[in-house]
């Protein structure tokens, strides 16, 4: 009987002295109500098991946003960064090309393995920013949307030189040019894009988590359970990853009935940038490759307003609720103030009034069912630049 009482108190001390040492991370769910604690299990995309502060146990239904507590998410990684066709993007060390596949190590993973990932499924390998290039980012994203019939090099000068990437080792690259193989020294490289035929590769619409995770990585699970600290699944692409959940920092959940507001068509935007005369643009400039900062944090799906705009997005009745994240950017957005409002066929579902950066994270959880049109109405100051970001559209189950 001691033995057993023993036994139960050493069993007891070790789970709560894990418990301490797992991260806290808070959770927004489908209908905006907020819990933090550690997570415990991952059955799927609709459910989720944790533990609070004091030991109990709970469920979250429905999780949309997890974030880490106390932590800003960092942005995409600024070298050694290898991007994918669906615009995940991996951190790594030490890549290699090992036959159709690049071989390499990632410290986001769990190091009892390398990782491989096709030739065919990837889009480029960013080792630095070219020297010369004002803007890095915009000159990144150029060619992470740039369609391609062959592969290239862009050297450290910005110059770019085409042709079928041969060889890929540690301290050398061969690129043929279809006239001669040339040698380049990995140091002297900037990037290296893949061809492509087309980078808007589409995936079915399947239950997955889209993870953020501490050294910039955005990575997007289709398979995945959690087992003592580890999260195992499969990319998009079927690569078997292993991430420890201190890795993690920040998660959108993604379920068959998602739809993401890049994904909409027949959005009208019109907007008044300053002081210049109004403009009409066919649509909503959305992204997902590039950061947006709130509060802090880097979000990497979204898009941004500026000045005064009117945007009308034309669902059809098809959605049953709109969750999302707002708020003045960190950068070019401190100096202005705005007057938001959200309607629904006209009515007016959500509105903040003398709005600023101060007032940091805006949430969105807003029911339409039924709505045939969604209006956002920006009445905005100079210096009014405010990014919408994870904007997920939810269809009826």
């Amino acid at each position: 009987m001691k033995l057993h009482f023993l036994t139960a108190v050493l069993l007891s001390f070790w789970a709560t002295f894990v418990s301490a040492q797992d991260p806290i991370f808070i959770v927004r769910d489908r209908l905006g109500t907020v819990k933090e604690g550690s997570i415990q299990r991952i059955p799927s995309t609709n459910s989720l098991e944790m533990l609070s502060a004091d030991g109990k146990s709970f469920t979250i239904a429905n999780p949309v946003y997890l974030t880490r507590k106390n932590t800003v998410s960092p942005r995409f990684p600024q070298s050694r960064a290898l991007w994918l066709l669906n615009d995940d993007c991996i951190k790594f060390q030490d890549l290699l090309m090992k036959d159709d596949s690049f071989e390499f190590e990632s410290s986001d993973f769990v190091s009892d393995s390398k990782t491989l990932v096709p030739l065919l499924d990837t889009k480029m390998i960013w080792l630095k920013n070219p020297l010369g290039i004002l803007d890095p980012v915009s000159y990144r994203n150029k060619m992470l949307d740039e369609i391609r019939a062959k592969d290239f090099v862009v050297l450290n000068n910005a110059e770019r030189v085409e042709g079928v990437l041969e060889s890929l080792g540690a301290k050398n690259a061969v690129l043929d040019s279809g006239t001669a193989k040339s040698e380049y020294k990995i140091h002297s490289i900037a990037l290296i894009g893949l061809s492509s035929d087309d980078n808007s590769k589409k995936e079915k619409a399947i239950e997955a988590v889209s993870l953020v995770l501490v050294s910039g990585t955005r990575i997007t699970l289709s398979e995945f359970y959690l087992s003592m600290g580890i999260l195992e699944g499969k990319t998009m692409q079927g690569t078997k990853v292993r991430i420890p959940i201190t890795k993690i920092q920040q998660a959108v959940f993604l379920g068959k009935s998602v739809v993401r507001i890049q994904e909409l068509k027949n959005i009208n935007q019109r907007q008044v940038p300053f002081f210049e005369t109004p403009m009409e643009a066919k649509g909503v400039k959305a992204t997902k490759n590039a950061d947006f900062f709130i509060s802090g944090s880097s979000y990497s799906h979204g898009f941004s307003t500026m000045g005064s705009t009117s945007i009308t997005f034309l669902l059809e009745g098809k959605y049953q609720k709109l969750c999302g994240i707002f708020g003045f950017d960190d950068i070019d957005g401190r100096r202005g103030r705005a007057d938001i409002k959200l309607l629904a066929d006209g009515k007016v579902i959500a509105s903040w009034v003398d709005r600023t950066w101060k007032d940091g994270l805006g949430s969105l959880d807003l029911p339409l069912a039924g709505t045939k049109e969604l209006s956002l109405v920006i009445e905005a100051s100079v210096g009014s630049k405010i990014n919408w970001c994870e904007c997920l559209f939810f269809q009826a189950d």
